[in-house]
């Protein structure tokens, strides 16, 4: 059997059995491990993590246990930190899970205004209609008190918590969840928010099939030779009688009853809701239309979607995975580009589709398939299906400002002493982690900060100018601001 997909079915066994302890979220998971961490290090090594698996039932063979080790052990030190493993199986989240969560934070959001108040969550929560209280296995207080605690965890402000903190929230409930759990995951998030009571709900799975018959309509009616998303323009135009290039939802309705679909009002506003991506009450109809003509391309080789859609930057997904990787570290750019090299099977510089969506998961990003399938579409430049994956990388990590550029020479003159190398033991020797933007933010504790740096270099014997100005610039792509940038460079470097 493939060690990759060996590995899965390991893994999912893990979270079923996590499950079947009645662990539902990551504090849970962290205290468990903490049992079998003689020295509070906050690491096991391999004695102690064999005795963790069979502590929740997963006995495994001495082949299998050496392969699950090593791959729990990213930075290969002989040690599983609790983070390590805790991030791997919070992983494949699944299309329809990430849906249901997505769909659940809208329902919610009734105001659109893309931010839930943790107070009014906190009253909002049924806990009494969780699986585990229904079935009496935790009692509501219980399940509330778990909530509350991890929900709030997941809130920068500490007041409000967005889609994409929610999502993660429910990511590490789903940590807990093996893949065979999909209607127990529904149920949860269903019934402790009371969705299925909103008159003006609309499943998931019912709004996937409302866009197929849209497509449908708009197919039938499309002349041959010619594509879909022409014809869905040519109909919106119409009833966009200012020329703005935008809609609202009468028109909208109005462009669906041209189509033929007949669709209820809730499902109209469904539909809407989600095409207006920026929650303005108005639709760009450009960007609906190259959705469809991208759909309709499948069918037609041919057919070369032009709307703006196939041009501009899917820059809402773009945003989501630079904040993800400000959460991870300020060198999560490096090691995300050496997980791209390393997928890169042809060293020929770029990612098949699968390659790159394979890549995006190990680097621990979470998105839907249509998220995914956009990210590749406007990085795939020559439409070839290959993704020159130093652009995407580049797209991420910015150039440094002529402010920031000017900090970082006169930080290396410091450092070099007017010599073109220098070694990794003197970068070392001026280094303080214990200032760096990691810390001063609380991304990672000091020791976790001082660990990340050493690891990072460890196999780089020297270091010449364009190494560092390379190295400060990925940093620099995750600092917000010069005043915090130069802060960093000031404090950080003795």
């Amino acid at each position: 059997m493939d060690w990759r997909n060996k590995l899965e079915l390991i893994q999912n066994k893990i979270r079923g059995q996590l499950h079947a302890r009645k662990i539902d979220d990551l504090e849970g998971v962290y205290q468990l491990m903490a049992e079998f961490d003689k020295d509070n290090s906050g690491y096991l090594d391999k004695d102690e993590f064999q005795k963790f698996l069979s502590k929740i039932g997963v006995f495994l063979t001495t082949q299998e246990l050496r392969a699950v080790y090593d791959k729990y052990d990213q930075n290969k030190d002989s040690n599983i930190a609790y983070a390590e493993f805790v991030n791997l199986i919070r992983e494949n989240m699944s299309d329809k899970r990430i849906n249901v969560v997505r769909s659940t934070f809208q329902f919610l959001d009734q105001q659109r205004q893309g931010r839930l108040q943790l107070e009014s969550l906190y009253r909002l929560y049924q806990a009494r209609n969780h699986p585990r209280v229904r079935t009496r296995q935790k009692t509501a207080d219980q399940v509330t008190k778990e909530f509350v605690n991890a929900i709030s965890k997941r809130s920068k402000d500490g007041q409000s918590i967005n889609e994409e903190e929610f999502l993660n929230y429910y990511a590490d409930c789903n940590a807990t969840l093996p893949s065979e759990k999909e209607e127990y995951f529904t149920d949860l998030l269903t019934s402790t928010w009371g969705v299925t009571s909103g008159a003006d709900y609309v499943s998931p799975e019912r709004l996937a099939q409302l866009e197929i018959i849209l497509f449908e309509k708009i197919r039938q009616k499309t002349v041959t030779k010619d594509d879909e998303g022409k014809t869905a323009k040519k109909a919106f135009m119409y009833f966009d009688l200012e020329n703005k290039g935008t809609i609202d939802i009468y028109q909208f309705a109005q462009a669906l009853q041209k189509f033929g679909c007949v669709f209820s009002e809730k499902e109209i506003q469904a539909l809407f809701n989600k095409y207006d991506s920026d929650k303005s009450g108005r639709l760009c109809y450009d960007e609906i239309c190259g959705l469809i003509a991208l759909i309709g391309s499948g069918n037609n080789a041919n057919v070369n979607p032009v709307f703006q859609i196939a041009r501009a930057p899917p820059q809402e997904t773009l945003n989501r995975i630079r904040n993800d990787l400000i959460k991870k570290g300020q060198h999560s750019v490096i090691r995300m580009a050496t997980i791209f090299t390393n997928s890169d099977k042809n060293k020929n510089g770029t990612l098949n589709r699968q390659e790159f969506q394979w890549a995006m998961k190990e680097s621990g990003f979470l998105l839907t398939k249509t998220e995914y399938d956009n990210l590749f579409r406007y990085f795939d430049k020559n439409c070839d299906d290959e993704v020159s994956f130093v652009e995407f990388i580049a797209f991420l990590r910015k150039p440094l400002s002529q402010f920031r550029s000017d900090l970082v020479n006169q930080l290396w003159n410091r450092l070099s002493n007017g010599e073109s190398q220098i070694s990794f033991q003197q970068i070392k020797q001026f280094y303080d982690a214990s200032k760096s933007h990691d810390v001063n933010t609380n991304i990672k504790t000091v020791v976790d900060a001082n660990k990340d740096f050493q690891d990072l270099w460890k196999d780089v014997k020297f270091v010449t100018h364009q190494n560092f100005i390379e190295y400060m610039t990925d940093i620099s792509a995750l600092i917000e601001n010069d005043q915090a940038f130069e802060k960093f460079v000031k404090q950080a470097w003795k």
